[in-house]
């Protein structure tokens, strides 16, 4: 019985230190979007960039493993 309880505390460590991740994440996301309350900045082309930039790194990494 005794090691459930500590199996139980573990895991509930676990989900709150994700939740607490996951807070601040957002927190970082929300500034960044949302700098000035009354205007919004889009981060699409950002995002379309890191996006285009980790396919082509994939891609020649995949390359790369076939020559």
């Amino acid at each position: 019985m005794l090691k459930t309880s500590k199996i139980n505390m573990v895991i509930n460590l676990a989900i709150l230190g994700l939740l607490i991740y996951l807070a601040v994440a957002v927190k970082e996301l929300q500034e960044k979007v949302f700098p000035d309350p009354n205007v919004m900045i889009p981060l699409s082309k950002q995002m379309d960039r890191n996006f285009e930039d980790a396919v082509k790194n994939l891609l020649i990494q995949k390359l790369q493993e076939i020559e």
